[in-house]
């Protein structure tokens, strides 16, 4: 009897092992709507940090697994950051696809408008990354949002494919918890379908051992996600601040007594 994968790259590293001992093949993305019993396609929305998904990729490169690494270009990172993009080419570099992560609640509410800012969108991150942007998936289903590209003829959705396939299995990680038995079934032979979507979110899997996922989120990811801006301020604006004489000789260089 097969269990649930620790969130550690150890873990997801045995959960990929036993995919392909059971005779899955990992597919890009593109091929979902020609999927074929045993395929597993692998989506991973990065909605922290580019930086904090290269582990994972770098994992996946090592078991010779090509996947899909989604971007926001509205999310708490900055996709046009020379580290993000730096990090964006490795994942090409390994081998993994790059797809749009859209954010709908900052669309506008007319179609014509929404599909005008997606193109935007897609141009953007396809400059930055320097590939072709092929696919896209939409950020944040849960707000109950309608997502009005959910069947998009221009570029593939998973999502179309999740909801239209009875076939294929569509398996969530979701702030770092399984919502239900189905991945277990799955692993298991239990389940009627024969073919696995399987979103995994790269900043979740980072821990060394297993822990509580607010005590992950406290402390352990917040610190990783706050260190490139320590880094920054540090290493790039400290030595700056220091060798810059202001107008007024001293002023603004005094602690004052609390």
């Amino acid at each position: 009897m097969n269990a649930l994968p620790k969130f550690t790259l150890g873990g997801y590293r045995d959960l990929l092992l036993l995919l392909r001992d059971q005779g899955a093949r990992f597919s890009p993305m593109s091929k979902i709507e020609k999927s074929a019993c045993g395929d597993v396609f692998l989506r991973h929305d990065i909605d922290i940090s580019l930086e904090l998904a290269l582990p994972m990729a770098r994992l996946e490169r090592g078991l010779g697994i090509a996947s899909t690494y989604y971007i926001l270009l509205s999310g708490p990172y900055n996709p046009l950051s020379a580290s993000s993009i730096s990090a964006m080419k490795e994942l090409v570099s390994l081998g993994h696809d790059l797809g749009l992560h859209y954010d709908l609640t900052l669309y506008p509410h007319d179609e014509k408008s929404a599909s005008l800012k997606l193109s935007r969108e897609i141009d953007i991150l396809g400059e930055a990354s320097g590939v072709k942007i092929e696919t896209i998936v939409m950020h944040a289903p849960f707000l109950g949002h309608s997502d009005i590209f959910e069947g998009s003829t221009e570029w593939v959705n998973p999502t179309f494919f999740q909801k239209n396939n009875p076939r294929l299995m569509y398996v969530s990680d979701s702030c770092r918890a399984w919502r239900d038995k189905s991945l277990l079934d799955y692993l298991n032979g239990k389940p009627e379908t024969d073919r696995l979507l399987l979103n995994v979110h790269p900043e979740s899997w980072l821990a060394e051992r297993s822990v509580h996922r607010l005590t992950y989120l406290e402390k352990i990811l917040l610190p990783m996600t706050l260190e490139p801006t320590r880094r920054y301020l540090m290493e790039t604006v400290r030595p700056v601040w220091q060798s810059h004489v202001g107008p007024v000789s001293g002023y603004g260089d005094e602690d004052e007594d609390e």
